[in-house]
């Protein structure tokens, strides 16, 4: 990893991260590339959340396609217009679903963020980024004003906690530590501000994988489902952040 640098993001990296956030959750395990049109319709009954990619999904892939539940994922859609289970036109997941330079803007609009961009050779490749729990603010993809009481009934500090809300390295250079590297710079950007906790939602279990080496081993604490998302959070101390390892890993990229 001798030739990558790690970098505050800002604002003027909208353009240049929009492209990468996109080029990350088109690919596994996300498969964000399109979506039935019907995903963004206000009767629930008739919701359709069916997602399509032109790669191949993995035999064992966590959410296959289940068209009693309209979800999961569609693959090798090559040619498809259409929906397979509702017959909506299909529409990109990115930007007419999900607009991802608001997404971006939202986020470094938020108290105590902290993101970083990877770059290999100035070109960018993956990033990181978080900021202190909202209360009374829903932001795209979280209901904060409904996930805070449920921290707090959990004992969760929310002066003291940092969110994990974005994660991502490009297909290509996944598998050689960057996910790792990406997400310590992030926490131990918020361990160095004094925070009790970090809280995240996920399903990834490779971003499990990743907080348990950066947490020395520990398993986070399961806090509940989201009610929205259905997907469930989790809960570290920073007291057992490594900061040994966490060190020695910073040491090897260049940190602008």
């Amino acid at each position: 990893m001798e030739s990558i640098a790690v970098r505050r993001i800002s604002l003027k990296d909208v353009g240049k991260l929009s492209s990468v956030y996109k080029e990350v959750f088109s690919g596994p395990p996300w498969y964000e590339e399109r979506v039935c049109s019907g995903v963004s319709l206000s009767d629930e009954s008739e919701r359709c959340n069916v997602q399509y990619t032109s790669r191949k999904i993995p035999t064992d892939y966590q959410w296959p396609l289940d068209k009693s539940k309209r979800t999961g994922v569609v693959g090798n859609a090559n040619g498809l217009e259409s929906c397979v289970v509702c017959g909506r036109e299909l529409i990109d997941f990115y930007p007419d679903f999900v607009n991802q330079n608001d997404l971006i803007r939202e986020a470094l609009s938020k108290e105590g963020f902290i993101g970083y961009l990877l770059e290999d050779k100035q070109n960018p490749f993956g990033f990181s980024w978080g900021y202190k729990v909202p209360t009374e603010t829903r932001t795209k993809s979280v209901n904060f004003p409904r996930i805070a009481p449920m921290l707090d009934s959990a004992g969760i500090n929310l002066e003291r906690t940092f969110y994990g809300a974005e994660l991502g390295i490009v297909e290509d250079k996944q598998g050689s530590g960057r996910g790792l590297l990406a997400s310590a710079v992030r926490l131990n950007g918020a361990r160095l501000q004094d925070y009790e906790n970090f809280v995240v939602r996920t399903k990834n279990g490779r971003v499990l994988s990743i907080l348990r080496r950066i947490f020395s081993e520990q398993e986070g604490r399961l806090l509940f489902v989201d009610p929205e998302k259905n997907a469930p959070w989790y809960v570290w101390k920073f007291e057992s952040f490594d900061k040994e390892r966490i060190s020695t890993l910073l040491s090897t990229v260049k940190q602008e």
